[in-house]
C-alpha cells in the first residue's frame, strides 16, 4: 500500500466555531439505567477478581496434588488420564477467564456516561453511508425510509447508498425515493466483488462524497442494509464527539428483531454489547462494532480510510484510530436494530466470517499505518486474533480429549490421601460458586443466562476449527487471507423442507454427522467410566469410584455443557422454530411506508434483568450508587455549518 501517510491527530481539526446545544436526558427511566449500569461496573469485577483467585488456588492444588501422588508411587494409566484431565480443565478455563480478566481491568474506573441529545437546528454535516450486496429489496428500502425520516436537520445529511451489487432496481428504487429527499445518492463501483470487501465498498463511498456539492461532510456515519436506525440516531451519538475533541468515533449496540422464542443458536450478542463492551468503555479500550456509528471524517482520512487488510474492518479502524491517538467510545443505548440470520445455513456462515475476520486482524501489522502504533498497540492488535485461535483450538481438543478419557475408565483426578480429595473438592466447589456469582451478576445486564462454564456455544468450534485451518493454509501456500463470497442478508425459516429431507442436510451438507459423534463418544465414554467403577476388584466403593472418573464435578461439568450444547443444531435442524413474516415483525405507516421494528419483535418476553429487578424491589432496599448532578450544558463545535 504504499509509505504510510501522516497520522492526522485529535488537535489537527480545521473546522470553523459554531455553537451548538448538547442536553443530558434527565428522566427517570434513563436515570434509572445509568444507576443499573453503574452498579454493574462497580459489582462485576469484584466478582470477576474472586472467580480468578478462586481458579488460581483450585489449579495450583490440583497441581501439587498430581506432584505429591506421582511422588507417592502413582504412574501408568492413572496418571497419565489425571494429568491430562488437569491439562482439560485448565485448557477449557483459560478461553472463559478473557471476559473475567477484562471485568477486572475496570475495577475501580466505572464512570457515568450520561445519555446526551444534540438540540437544536445548527448541527455538523453528516455522510451516511449504507452498505448494500443483494439483499432484499424491501430490507434496503425499509432503511433508506428509516434514515431519511431521521430527527435531524434535512439540510444537514446526506444518504449515499453505496451497492456492491450494481443493481439497476437498487439506482432505480433510490431514484423515486430521491424525488421525496433531494439529499439521497446511488452509488456503486461498478463491478460485482467476488469477495467480501465492505472496508473497499465505504472507502470508494469516501472518495464519491469528497465530489458532491460542498464536499465531504464533518461526520461519517454507517449503516448495515438491514439496521434500522431510531429516529433520535444522531441526535444521540453525535454529541459524544462534540464534547470531546480526542473522540474520533462512537457507536451504539446492535439488536436483533427477529431472534426466534428461545435463541436456540444464541444469536443475541447480549455478551459482547451489555457485558464486554461497558467493561471496554470503562477501560478505554471500546471498539467499532460496524455498523450505526458516527465517525469524524478527518480521522478517518487521518489513517488513510478503512483498513482493507481484513474482513473484521470494524476492528482494524478501531486500531489504527487508538494508534493515531484518537479515542472511541460505545454509547450504551439502543438506536438500531437488525436482522440476524433466520436459516441455519446463514448462521453457520455468519459465523465462520467472523472468525476468519477476527483470526486476519493481525494482518494490520502489514498496513503501513502499523509503523506509528507502539509495542503494546501492536500487541493489543494481534490479541484478538490470538485469543479467538487459542479458544478454538483448545475447545477442538478438549471435544476430542474428553471422550478418550472417559473411555479409558481410569480415575481422572489423582490425590495422595482422602484429606487431598476433600480440599480439592472444597476448593472446586468455592470456584464453582465464584464463578456462579460473576455470571449471576452479569446476568442483571441483559436478557440471557451465562452458563456454568461458558461452553454452551461449543458447538460451533469444529466450523471455527476448520476455518482457521483452511486460514492457515492459505497464508501457508501464499494465498494470502481468505475471504468469503458475499451471498446478501438470507431470510426464511428454511421449514418448508420434510423432516428427512432436513435430517440428511443437517448431517452432511452442514456437517452436524460431527456433533452426532461427540455425543456418541461421550454417550461411550460415560458408560465406559461406570463400568471401570463397578468392577470388583476395586478397592473403593462404587460412589467413590464414580465419583473420580465421571462422576468428578469438574470433568462432569464440561460434559454437561458439552452434550446439550451439541444436540443444539440438531434439534434446530430437525425441528427449527417458525421464523415470523418481517411484516408481522413491523409498525408501518400505510401511507409513507416508513417502518420500525414492534416492540414485541424487539422485547418479545420480559427481561431476565426485568425479572431479577422485580424479586430485588419486593424483597428489599438496594445499595444504589449515588449519581452525581449532572446539568444540562451547552458546547463549542468546530464544523463548517452551513452544508450545500
Amino acid at each position: 500500500m504504499g509509505e504510510a501517510a501522516p497520522v492526522v491527530g485529535p488537535k489537527e481539526s480545521t473546522w470553523e466555531k459554531a455553537a451548538v446545544n448538547v442536553q443530558v436526558l434527565d428522566d427517570p427511566h434513563v436515570k434509572k439505567r445509568e444507576q443499573d449500569q453503574l452498579r454493574f461496573l462497580h459489582r462485576v469485577p469484584k466478582a470477576a477478581l474472586a472467580s480468578i483467585l478462586s481458579s488460581w488456588l483450585y489449579f495450583g492444588y490440583s497441581f501439587k496434588c498430581l506432584l505429591d501422588a506421582q511422588a507417592a508411587g502413582l504412574s501408568g494409566t492413572p496418571l497419565t488420564a489425571a494429568w491430562l484431565s488437569y491439562a482439560l480443565q485448565l485448557g477449557t478455563a483459560i478461553p472463559v477467564g478473557t471476559p473475567h480478566l477484562l471485568a477486572l481491568s475496570a475495577m475501580g474506573k466505572a464512570k457515568r456516561q450520561p445519555l446526551l441529545r444534540l438540540e437544536g437546528h445548527v448541527t455538523p454535516s453528516v455522510d451516511i453511508f449504507i452498505t448494500y450486496c443483494g439483499e432484499e429489496m424491501d430490507v434496503l428500502l425499509d432503511t433508506v425510509r428509516a434514515t431519511a425520516a431521521i430527527d435531524y436537520p434535512h439540510d444537514s445529511f446526506r444518504i449515499i447508498v453505496l451497492d456492491d451489487s450494481v443493481s439497476g432496481e437498487v439506482e432505480r428504487e433510490i431514484g423515486k425515493l430521491r424525488a421525496q429527499h433531494k439529499r439521497m445518492y446511488y452509488s456503486t463501483r461498478g463491478v460485482k466483488p467476488k469477495t467480501h470487501t465492505k472496508a473497499a465498498n465505504l472507502n470508494h463511498g469516501l472518495k464519491y462524497v469528497s465530489g458532491l456539492p460542498g464536499g465531504s461532510s464533518d461526520l461519517v456515519a454507517v449503516l448495515d442494509v438491514d439496521m434500522i436506525p431510531s429516529p433520535h440516531w444522531l441526535r444521540a451519538l453525535v454529541p459524544h464527539l462534540l464534547l470531546d475533541p480526542k473522540v474520533a468515533l462512537a457507536n451504539p449496540p446492535q439488536r436483533q428483531y427477529n431472534i426466534p422464542d428461545g435463541d436456540p443458536l444464541g444469536q443475541v450478542m447480549d455478551l459482547l454489547f451489555d457485558v464486554m463492551e461497558p467493561f471496554k468503555n470503562a477501560t478505554n479500550s471500546a471498539w467499532c462494532c460496524g455498523t450505526g456509528f458516527v465517525a469524524r471524517r478527518d480521522a478517518l482520512d487521518g489513517i488513510r480510510g478503512i483498513p482493507e487488510e481484513s474482513i473484521s474492518e470494524d476492528i482494524l479502524t478501531s486500531f489504527f484510530l487508538k494508534a493515531a491517538g484518537w479515542e472511541i467510545v460505545y454509547v450504551y443505548e439502543d438506536l438500531q436494530w437488525g436482522l440476524a440470520p433466520s436459516t441455519i445455513t446463514a448462521y453457520l456462515k455468519q459465523a465462520k466470517r467472523m472468525c476468519a475476520g477476527i483470526v486476519s486482524t493481525a494482518a494490520a501489522l502489514r498496513n503501513p499505518q502499523a509503523q506509528t502504533m507502539t509495542r503494546e498497540e501492536k500487541y493489543g492488535s494481534v490479541f484478538p486474533a490470538f485469543a479467538m485461535a487459542l479458544s478454538v483450538y483448545i475447545n477442538m481438543a478438549a471435544m476430542v480429549l474428553l471422550p478418550l478419557l472417559l473411555l479409558s475408565g481410569a480415575p481422572l483426578v489423582a490425590c495422595s490421601s482422602g484429606a487431598q480429595l476433600r480440599a480439592i473438592s472444597t476448593l472446586f466447589l468455592v470456584k464453582f460458586l465464584a464463578i456462579s456469582s460473576y455470571n449471576f451478576l452479569a446476568t442483571e445486564a441483559a436478557d440471557f443466562h451465562l452458563s456454568i462454564l461458558g461452553l454452551s456455544m461449543a458447538w460451533i468450534i469444529p466450523y471455527h476449527f476448520i476455518t482457521l485451518v483452511r486460514f492457515a493454509l492459505s497464508i501457508i501456500t501464499g494465498g494470502g487471507v481468505p475471504l468469503f463470497t458475499p451471498s446478501g442478508l438470507t431470510v426464511g425459516d428454511g421449514s418448508t423442507k420434510t423432516v428427512a429431507s432436513r435430517i440428511k442436510v443437517a448431517l452432511w451438507d452442514h456437517g452436524f454427522i460431527i456433533h452426532v459423534t461427540i455425543i456418541a463418544s461421550l454417550l461411550g465414554g460415560i458408560a465406559a467410566s461406570f463400568r471401570a467403577a463397578l468392577q470388583p476388584g476395586n478397592t473403593q466403593s462404587i460412589w467413590a469410584e464414580l465419583f473420580s472418573r465421571a462422576g468428578w464435578p469438574p470433568i462432569f461439568l464440561i460434559c454437561f455443557e458439552y452434550f446439550p450444547s451439541c444436540c443444539t443444531p440438531l434439534s434446530y435442524s430437525i425441528n427449527p422454530p417458525k421464523a415470523m413474516a418481517r411484516s408481522a415483525l413491523m409498525d408501518r405507516d400505510p401511507q409513507t411506508l416508513l417502518a420500525y421494528p414492534n416492540q414485541q419483535a424487539k422485547d418479545p418476553a420480559p427481561s431476565v434483568s426485568e425479572r431479577i429487578q422485580t424479586r430485588k424491589t419486593t424483597s428489599g432496599k438496594r445499595d444504589d450508587v449515588n449519581l452525581p448532578p449532572f446539568p444540562s450544558l451547552s458546547y463549542t463545535y468546530y464544523t463548517k455549518l452551513p452544508m450545500l
